[in-house]
């Protein structure tokens, strides 16, 4: 499916750009669920290249909007730290918008949205479910990060270190901004479905999804979580990505297109 380059108004005077795939072969009057694909980065952003895991689901009847919200690359500087310092927030406000957008075009279900992502993709992942609960139904995040003050002290590697550093300030002295930042910390809020999928076995890995499925389970919220082996903390292998994108569709399905939430 070729998608649709479109853009839609966010919060603070911001036109984010995006694309739109549409399922094929829709009935006349038929909506179905949507769904918002966070990039990682979180600078970096989404361009006109084939997209694997999207088009897996638009063939299997979902819509997919991808969304280049603030700190984004290829907009401009002010745009690119137009989310420093407030990680999960101001930029989860364009995630926000993305989700009034689908809800407005014809072919969608309102009421069976959901998110998903990797790496800063997960993250926005979890704080979509975390900071704004209620928007959407169903949250994937792949290989996210829920706990940046754990991070630094665990998996410090110096690139990610000066990344944060950059954009949340130091550690010492701007700890509220990172615990802002960090899903776990507001873990009693989430309101929406989860299921965490990570790659383990190999080096590099990272115990960030464990973390945040711990606190969900000490909170008595609603998740799922299943790990991958022979990986990095990101998932490439083909025979692994195969299953992992089907787990995926089946907690979409089960979570966007039972009647229970509809």
């Amino acid at each position: 499916v070729v998608p649709e380059k479109i853009a839609y108004s966010s919060t603070d005077g911001f036109t984010i750009q995006a694309y739109v795939y549409r399922p094929p072969g829709l009935a006349p009057g038929e909506r179905v669920p949507g769904i918002v694909w966070s990039h990682g980065g979180p600078t970096s952003q989404f361009n006109d290249t084939f997209q694997q895991h999207v088009q897996f689901f638009v063939q299997r009847g979902y819509g997919v909007l991808l969304p280049n919200v603030r700190g984004s690359s290829g907009y401009g500087k002010a745009f690119e730290d137009a989310n420093n310092g407030c990680w999960s927030h101001c930029d989860l406000e364009d995630v926000v918008a993305a989700a009034d957008y689908l809800r407005g075009l014809s072919w969608i279900d309102p009421d069976r949205l959901g998110i998903t992502g990797t790496s800063y993709g997960g993250i926005m992942s979890m704080a979509a479910a975390t900071f704004a609960p209620g928007v959407f139904q169903a949250s994937i995040p792949s290989s996210g990060y829920a706990d940046w003050i754990a991070f630094y002290h665990g998996e410090n590697e110096l690139r990610h270190v000066k990344l944060l550093e950059y954009e949340l300030g130091t550690l010492e002295g701007n700890r509220d901004v990172w615990e802002a930042a960090s899903a776990v910390y507001s873990v009693e809020d989430v309101g929406t479905p989860i299921f965490m999928v990570h790659g383990e076995g190999r080096y590099p890995g990272s115990p960030q999804s464990e973390i945040f499925a711990q606190a969900l389970e000490n909170h008595y919220k609603p998740f799922r979580y299943k790990t991958y082996p022979n990986e990095h903390y990101y998932v490439g292998g083909r025979a692994n990505r195969e299953e992992m994108l089907q787990d995926m569709l089946d907690f979409f399905e089960d979570t966007l297109k039972d009647d229970i939430v509809r």
